[in-house]
């Protein structure tokens, strides 16, 4: 009877036990707001979890890269406007400094405009990017990519990029863009282009047909670095266009994993609280069940 009795109250014991564990593991996820704080908990679950955040870490990161790329495109499409100003302005120059009525005086006049034009051109080539870098840096530069003559391109030609799932830039190519303008027959800076037109055109000296035969050789030279910088433009704008786009992917993506990790690891509150009540009436009767078993004795039975 003895055995008996022992091995009801190591029975009863065990059930405290085991009610005590669950008690506690509602109490923790009721605390902590989570199902499943531990891979024990549900492995299943666990798992499936882990790769949702490491999805989400790679949307985070995604983003990120896509801010950094709005917000350098944003800068060069900024910088290309006032390209385009620059070269609209030194174009009107040229076509009054060309006319064979336009004489020597007049010339010089138009010659300081481009060469305002000019300087004004290489500060916009040479801009920052607010970050560090510039807007027209190559692969990569840490000093003005362009040099004072306009004909130098210091940088690895290219464009930065960033991002994985999808590569956007966060530089241009300036030499393309500038100092190596590609041509029917070769390429050409539109610095030098601008400089032989200046060069020419203050000069007193320079009859009527060498004057307007410089002028008209730069406005092609200006037409030429219009069209390319109205083709740079456009692959801004469709670029800055795919990245609203892949941002709003992005943005669903993220709301379906936080959705879906939510429905795995989150607390069903009401649930949850329910299962408490019934753990801890479980518990109470387990107690009272081994306050029963532990005053029990032989003179019971007798």
């Amino acid at each position: 009877m003895r055995i008996a009795t022992a091995y009801a109250q190591q029975i009863a014991i065990d059930g405290i036990t085991e009610r005590q564990s669950q008690l506690l593991d509602t109490q923790n996820q009721l605390s902590s707001g989570r199902r499943v704080n531990s891979p024990s908990d549900d492995p299943s679950a666990a798992a499936e979890a882990e790769r949702l955040r490491s999805r989400e870490a790679r949307l985070g990161s995604e983003q990120r890269a896509i801010e950094q790329a709005r917000q350098m495109l944003g800068s060069a499409d900024g910088a290309l406007g006032d390209a385009t100003d620059l070269l609209q302005s030194a174009r009107e120059s040229l076509l009054a400094a060309g006319n064979a009525t336009t004489g020597p005086a007049d010339r010089a006049k138009y010659a300081e405009q481009l060469r305002q034009v000019r300087e004004q051109l290489l500060s916009v080539a040479n801009r920052g990017d607010g970050a560090g870098g510039f807007v027209f840096g190559g692969q990569g530069a840490v000093t003005a990519p362009i040099d004072s003559s306009g004909t130098v391109y210091t940088p690895v030609a290219g464009m930065q990029t960033v991002g994985q799932d999808m590569v956007n830039p966060v530089s241009l190519d300036g030499r393309e863009n500038f100092t190596a303008i590609r041509t029917a027959t070769g390429t050409e800076s539109i610095f030098a282009q601008l400089d032989a037109a200046i060069a020419t055109l203050s000069d007193a000296t320079a009859t009527v047909a060498v004057s307007t035969g410089a002028a008209n050789t730069a406005l092609s030279a200006v037409d030429r670095a219009l069209d390319r910088f109205s083709f740079t433009r456009t692959m801004v704008g469709e670029r800055l266009k795919a990245i609203d786009a892949h941002e709003q992917a992005i943005t669903t993506g993220s709301i379906d994993n936080q959705a879906r990790l939510a429905d795995l690891v989150d607390v069903d509150f009401a649930k949850t609280i329910s299962s408490m009540t019934q753990h801890q009436t479980a518990l109470e009767a387990a107690m009272k069940s081994y306050a029963t078993i532990s005053k029990m004795s032989l003179f019971d039975y007798v």
